[in-house]
């Protein structure tokens, strides 16, 4: 299908929406790509504005194109997919679909915990916590921010030159406790606070996905709580039913 058939039973804008979409998913036009305006649309397939809004329009809602106030409109980046009950890490699901994993530190030092993150670890009143704050990235461009925080008996055994490598836990992985594990977790739709729209280049108050996880180990007690905001037009979170 190369253009509209004004003689098919099928909606114009639906024709429109399909020559699009087989545009993208072609990867004739990549993640990033400007496409044509509304007003180019409307010259090059003959077809009225409110014809191509309503194209545009709901490609957008389906997340294949994205618009920038005062830009235009773009090919969206696509979102991965993670499904924690498949026992497979975010680096893996990232390299399934073509994209490079990685992280980065942005601090790590001792801290006096919040009181939820206290709770979580097990802590009583004025012990401290080491704090990790890490950037995951995907292709190198920033995906989610990474706040973990670890009593002070695990801290001391972490394996710091592992903070940028594999999945999460990756740096934890020497130590006894982390032979049998289990986790809890919270899955929560919330709101980029400015810090957080920085450093993953999004704007403030955009959508994101927040997930806290609780690390228990094999003896039974915490060994991590992190907390993990994601960009909601990243990641797709799947939660497999029993």
């Amino acid at each position: 299908m190369t253009s509209v058939d004004r003689k098919s039973p099928m909606p114009l804008y639906f024709q429109l929406k399909r020559l699009l979409l087989e545009k993208i998913t072609s990867h004739a036009w990549k993640p990033g790509d400007l496409v044509p305006s509304e007003q180019e649309l409307q010259v090059g397939h003959q077809l009225s504005r409110t014809t191509v809004r309503q194209a545009l329009i709901e490609l957008v809602a389906e997340g294949h194109l994205v618009r920038q106030r005062g830009r235009g409109t773009f090919v969206a980046q696509p979102k991965f997919e993670h499904s924690p009950l498949r026992r497979r890490g975010i680096s893996q699901y990232l390299i399934a679909q073509g994209l490079t994993p990685g992280l980065r530190v942005l601090d790590a030092d001792w801290s006096p915990p919040p009181p939820a993150v206290r709770a979580a670890l097990q802590l009583e009143a004025g012990q401290r916590a080491y704090r990790i704050r890490r950037l995951r990235l995907a292709d190198d461009q920033p995906i989610g921010v990474l706040t973990s925080w670890l009593p002070e008996s695990v801290a001391r055994a972490i394996d710091t030159a592992a903070l940028n490598q594999g999945e999460s836990l990756h740096y934890l992985r020497n130590l006894p406790q982390m032979l049998k594990t289990r986790a809890t977790r919270a899955i929560e739709a919330v709101a980029a606070r400015e810090e957080e729209a920085r450093l993953l280049q999004a704007r403030k108050g955009s959508p994101m996905l927040m997930i806290e996880r609780t690390v228990i180990g094999a003896d039974g007690a915490p060994v991590e709580f992190m907390r993990a905001v994601y960009r909601g037009d990243r990641l797709k979170y799947q939660v497999p039913d029993d």
